[in-house]
């Protein structure tokens, strides 16, 4: 079968646009078949090995069942780097991407070494993109899952990052070894009631990084606040990804805090979704 004709079973297959069929089409050649997709164009003649054909053809049966381009290839772009996933991890979002730009032009212009903890950090992606972009910040990353973990390994490796990597429960807080200037997370914060408005592909995501217990959608800022009162430095600064749905009880959390300033973002939909904290 030659790339042409394996780019009309893709159309055919999938039910979306030509164009965005093509898009998904040139990704799995490129990523997973080593084969340039300006071939389309410049070959359209040439022919698929039976290995490269078998694998494209799974790769699409997996795009029907809605499966994740990103876990497909593993790998997903944030920040201006290629990270490794998998489905033992978060897919990052650009959301995310905001939170984290928010920390790194804060801190522009340090001259002085300060200690950032990235809780509940999945595949490493926030944590990693911080220490990368500034040298004056000296990262920790956590997560109480020892899968996503390894993935944290793979992406600092890959990404010649010098985070440190600790497995934390956040369930079970005490008092770390050293305190942090910064804290960020994005921690799980849907409510399980919200999983039937999710995209159909959100179901290969691991549960855990996803959802809150049933009877508390604040759980995990709690947890959060619990670590800071604990571990954060005199006016130390949080950073956070919250849900929009829940901003009145957030609110509501923090007035059980000793929280000296509190500032929220709306993110690029107009969703109020961010908010830094002085504590």
């Amino acid at each position: 079968m030659n790339i042409i004709e394996m780019r009309s079973i893709y159309r055919d297959n999938l039910s979306l646009s030509n164009d965005e069929s093509d898009f998904i089409y040139k990704i799995i050649l490129k990523e997973l078949c080593n084969i340039d997709p300006i071939k389309i164009a410049l070959e359209p003649n040439f022919n698929l090995s039976s290995v490269s054909e078998n694998k494209l053809i799974q790769k699409m049966k997996m795009i029907i069942d809605n499966y994740p381009i990103d876990y497909i290839i593993n790998k997903k772009n944030f920040y201006g780097n290629d990270f490794y996933v998998d489905e033992n991890v978060l897919i990052p979002r650009p959301e995310t991407e905001e939170l984290v730009d928010w920390l790194i032009n804060d801190h522009l212009k340090i001259d002085n070494q300060k200690r950032v903890i990235d809780l509940c950090t999945g595949s490493g992606c926030i944590g990693i993109s911080i220490d990368i972009n500034n040298s004056y910040l000296d990262v920790t990353i956590c997560d109480i899952s020892t899968k996503a973990l390894k993935v944290c390994e793979i992406n600092k490796k890959n990404l010649n990052s010098n985070v440190k990597i600790i497995e934390l429960d956040l369930n079970l807080i005490s008092e770390v070894n050293k305190k942090y200037d910064i804290i960020i997370s994005n921690p799980p914060y849907l409510h399980p009631s919200e999983s039937n408005q999710l995209d159909k592909n959100v179901r290969y995501e691991p549960e855990i990084a996803l959802f809150t217990p049933k009877d508390n959608p604040l759980h995990f800022y709690e947890k959060i606040l619990d670590f800071a009162s604990i571990n954060l430095t005199k006016k130390g600064l949080i950073y956070l990804e919250i849900n929009p749905n829940f901003t009145k009880e957030f609110n509501q959390i923090l007035s059980n805090y000793s929280i000296n300033h509190v500032n929220f973002k709306d993110d690029f939909r107009g969703k109020k979704r961010l908010v830094k904290l002085i504590f």
